[in-house]
C-alpha cells in the first residue's frame, strides 16, 4: 500500500502484522483529532483497506501488506507483543493450580485487540497475529480506487478487494468463456467483462451473476469493426435505452426490450436516410417518419418495418417536389384510398395500387373544373366526365 499521506512511521517496505498496523492508525487518528488537519479522508481509506485485508486473513490466507514503516520501530513492536504474551501466559499458569481444569482460562487467547473500521467491530487474537499471521505471502498495493490488488511471489495479480465485500479475478469456464471483473458472494456482480468463445465479448456492470446495469456488448473479435450495442441491460438482456453500431455503418438510438427495439427511437442508415419514431419486436411498427437523403419524407404508419396504413408523403426533391400524397400506404407504395396534391394546385381525389392511380378517381383542377372516370396504371382509360367551372359538361373516351 502506497501510503497517500507523509508520516515519519512510514518510511520502508516491510511484512509486518495487522495488529502494528493498526496501532500506528490508532496513532494518526489521533493526530487527527487533536490537530484537525484535512487526512481524515486518508484515514478513511487506510481503514477501509484494514477491514479488507481482514476478511482475507479470515479465509485463512497467508498475506502480507506493503507499508512504510521504520525497520527498528517495527521489530521492537514485535518483540513487546511477543513479550507481553509470555507474561500473559505466564500469569495464566500462575492461576492453572488454582482453579479447575473446566474453569481455566488462557488469558493469550482471550486477549484481543478491537479495531474500529467503518463502523465494524474486529477481534483479533494477538498470539495469532504473532505467530500465524504475519503477513508474508503477498504484496498489496492501493490503486486511486480504493481497490487492493494483490500479489503473488511471481508478481501476478489475482484478486482485488475493496470496502464493500467485491472481490476482483478472473475465472474460465468449461464451455470457453472467460469473465474478468468482480465478484460478491461467489457470484459475478459489478464491473466486468466476459470473453465469450464465439468471440463476442461484454464489459459492464453485472448483477446476481447476470448482466445487469450499463455496458457494452461486442459481436465482433474485432471491437473496432463489428457490431455493438451500447446501453442498459436488465436480467443478461439488453433492456432499457440504448444504441446500437453496425459494422455497415447503420446505427439506432432508442429503447430496448430483450435485445429488441422496443418503444421510441432513431435508426440511421448508412445511405443518410433516417427513421424516427416507434419499434416493436426490432420493426419499425406504429407511429414515425422517415426522412429521406434526398428531402422527401414520409410521416404516418408504420408496420413489419415498412410504410403500411395511413400516412403523408412530402416530395421534396426532383420533378414531384412541392407535391404532397395523403391517404393509404402499403409496403412503401400509395395503395388505397387517397389525395395527390399538385404543386399547380390540382388535387386528385381516387384510388392507387402500387404506387399509381388506378381505379375510379375525379380531378379538381385549380380552375375550379372537376373531372371523374377511371384510372389505370396511372393513365385514364374508359370514359371521363368533365365539368367545367362555368358549369357546362364535357365527355370523353380515352
Amino acid at each position: 500500500m502506497s501510503a497517500r499521506f507523509k508520516s515519519n512511521i512510514f518510511e520502508k517496505e516491510k511484512g509486518v502484522t495487522l495488529l502494528q498496523i493498526a496501532e500506528e492508525l490508532e496513532k494518526l487518528v489521533s493526530k487527527l483529532n487533536n490537530n484537525k488537519t484535512d487526512l481524515n479522508q486518508a484515514v478513511g481509506q487506510l481503514k477501509s483497506i484494514l477491514l479488507s485485508i481482514y476478511r482475507i486473513i479470515n479465509e485463512n490466507e497467508k498475506v502480507s501488506i506493503r507499508i512504510e514503516s521504520n525497520e527498528e520501530q517495527l521489530k521492537k513492536k514485535v518483540k513487546e507483543l511477543e513479550e507481553e504474551i509470555k507474561k500473559e501466559k505466564k500469569e495464566t499458569d500462575s492461576v492453572k493450580d488454582e482453579k479447575s481444569k473446566d474453569t481455566s482460562k488462557d488469558v493469550s487467547q482471550e486477549a484481543k485487540v478491537e479495531l474500529n473500521l467503518n463502523n465494524n467491530v474486529v477481534n483479533l487474537n494477538k498470539e495469532e497475529l504473532i505467530n500465524n499471521l504475519k503477513l508474508e505471502q503477498y504484496n498489496f498495493t492501493n490503486s486511486c480506487n480504493n481497490l487492493i490488488y494483490y500479489q503473488n511471489k511471481e508478481g501476478q495479480k489475482n484478486n482485488v478487494f475493496n470496502n464493500t465485500g467485491y472481490v476482483q479475478k478472473t475465472e474460465t469456464y468449461k464451455n470457453g468463456n472467460r469473465y474478468e471483473g468482480q465478484f460478491r458472494n461467489g457470484l459475478r456482480e459489478g464491473k466486468g467483462t466476459m470473453y465469450y468463445n464465439n468471440g463476442f465479448s461484454y464489459e459492464g456492470d453485472w448483477k446476481n451473476g447476470v448482466r445487469d446495469g450499463i455496458g457494452v456488448y461486442y459481436l465482433s473479435k474485432d471491437k473496432d469493426k463489428g457490431d455493438r450495442y451500447e446501453g442498459e441491460f436488465k436480467n443478461g438482456q439488453a433492456d432499457g435505452k440504448g444504441a446500437s453500431y453496425y459494422s455497415n455503418g447503420d446505427k439506432y438510438e432508442g429503447f430496448y426490450k430483450n435485445w429488441n427495439k422496443n418503444g421510441k427511437g432513431t435508426y440511421y442508415y448508412n445511405n443518410g436516410d433516417k427513421y424516427i419514431g416507434e419499434f416493436l419486436d426490432d420493426k419499425a411498427q406504429g407511429k414515425g417518419a422517415y426522412y429521406y437523403k434526398n428531402g422527401n419524407k414520409y410521416e404516418g404508419d408504420f408496420k413489419n418495418d415498412v410504410p403500411n396504413g395511413k400516412g403523408v408523403y412530402y416530395y421534396n426533391c426532383g420533378e414531384f417536389k412541392g407535391d404532397k400524397y395523403e391517404g393509404d400506404h402499403k409496403n412503401w407504395n400509395k395503395d388505397g384510398k387517397g389525395y395527390y396534391y399538385y404543386k399547380n394546385g390540382d388535387v386528385y381525389d381516387g384510388e392507387f395500387k402500387n404506387d399509381v392511380k388506378e381505379g375510379k378517381g375525379i380531378v379538381y383542377y385549380k380552375n375550379g373544373d372537376r373531372e371523374m372516370g377511371n384510372y389505370l396504371n396511372d393513365k385514364k382509360v374508359g370514359k371521363h366526365v368533365k365539368l367545367s367551372a362555368n358549369g357546362k359538361v364535357t365527355q370523353k373516351n380515352y
